[in-house]
């Protein structure tokens, strides 16, 4: 029987192959490589819609469409906020200080309260994103407002009823009308 070059190396790639194999199964072992649980994600957070969760992690890594953000990534060439023209749109500024958002805020920072016992003062904005008691209370902002989704309506003319729709919000109704 005649044994080919070919056969010889591909038994041979086999062996190597195996043998890193069994290597690795006996060096790794499946604790070792279990996210720690301060480095989960927040169960509210998984449940909800991804562009919200998304925007939720945004925020809390300051990644987030706010316009001191944009202005230091060079995507605008102000920081000025959208909404209320206040100079500098930052976490703090929309999630305590924005005309805008004001109803939303009340909301916001009474269900914090509720929560952690601390109002809207007693709290720094990363604070805030970091603690899991004001997750909910903090997605059902991001809902409302779209807050991170956008800076805000930009150029002269802009008004409450010409912004564009949250990012993720499902259109109403079901179906769509078919033109004839």
């Amino acid at each position: 029987m005649e044994i080919r070059l070919a056969n010889i190396r591909r038994e041979i790639a086999e062996r190597k192959w195996e043998e890193a194999r069994t290597w690795s199964e006996k060096r790794i072992r499946k604790k070792k490589y279990k996210l720690p649980e301060k480095l989960r994600q927040n169960a509210a957070v998984a449940r909800g819609p991804k562009r919200l969760a998304e925007r939720f992690h945004q925020l809390r890594t300051g990644h987030c469409r706010t316009g001191q953000y944009l202005k230091w990534t060079k995507n605008t060439n102000t920081a000025e906020c959208g909404w209320c023209q206040c100079r500098t749109q930052t976490r703090n500024h929309l999630f305590k200080e924005c005309k805008q958002w004001k109803g939303q805020q009340k909301t916001l920072w009474a269900e914090v309260r509720e929560a952690t016992k601390k109002g809207k003062n007693r709290f720094k904005i990363r604070d805030l994103l970091a603690d899991e008691r004001c997750t909910r209370p903090i997605l059902d902002f991001l809902h409302a407002t779209g807050v991170g989704s956008r800076v805000g309506p930009r150029g002269p003319g802009a008004a409450e009823g010409s912004r564009k729709k949250v990012e993720d919000e499902e259109p109403a109704g079901g179906e769509e009308e078919e033109e004839d």
